[in-house]
Order: structure tokens, then sequence, then C-alpha cells
């Protein structure tokens, strides 16, 4: 079976972030690091992201992944 990814971004020419649905309103976000598997969550899908994901998802989406990464940055400092 084929993922069905909804959204996808590469953040500091490192990490790649990516939504994939799960269900008609849901999806997981997962932030790689490479190979290695960093973060996972549930998220929603405005309108099913039918034709694609909506603007403020992908606003949110970001900032998750953007919130992660910082932490994540701070605490091996």
């Amino acid at each position: 079976m084929s993922e069905d990814v909804v959204w996808n971004s590469n953040l500091d020419g490192r990490y790649t972030v990516t939504v994939i649905r799960t269900e008609p309103y849901r999806g997981d976000l997962s932030i790689h690091d490479r190979d290695q598997l960093l973060h996972r969550e549930s998220v929603g899908l405005a309108y099913g992201a039918l034709f694609g994901p909506d603007v403020d998802d992908i606003g949110r989406w970001q900032k998750i992944a953007e919130d992660f990464i910082d932490k994540r940055g701070s605490s091996t400092t």
C-alpha cells in the first residue's frame, strides 16, 4: 500500500518534515533527521486536504517542526 503524502518540507537543509494521511481528516506528522525518526504526532487535515493542504494547516505544521527542532537544539548545548 502506498503512503498518501499530503505535505513534506525540508528544514535547515537537514530535517525532513512529512504529513501522511491516516484517515479522511487526520494525518501523521513526522520529523526525521536523515534516516532517524525524531518525532511523530497526529495532526488534523482541514477539509480532508482533498485538493492539497490548507495554508493554515501548513503554518501549524511548520510551527510544530520549528518548535521541536529549536527545543531539541537548545537541549544539546
